[in-house]
């Protein structure tokens, strides 16, 4: 139980902080005009291994969908 409440604590997101002179600074920083373009960059890589792992796990499919129709396999 220890190790899982260990686990999970490290896994949830925690707080940005900083201190009370600085965080306007850090706020700033983040909430610029290009934060979706920044926000999608970020998001960007988790797409495209989400794609790639569902090309792997339905490659069988594709494979026979894509094939030509003289070169279908039948099991």
């Amino acid at each position: 139980m220890r190790l899982l409440s260990c686990l999970l604590s490290c896994l949830l997101p925690s707080l940005a902080t900083a201190c009370p002179w600085c965080r306007p600074r850090v706020q700033a920083g983040i909430y610029t005009p290009a934060y979706s373009a920044n926000l999608l960059l970020v998001l960007l890589p988790v797409a495209v291994l989400l794609a790639l792992g569902v090309g792997v796990f339905y490659w069988d499919k594709l494979q026979l969908y894509f094939a030509p129709a003289h070169a279908v396999r039948s099991y």
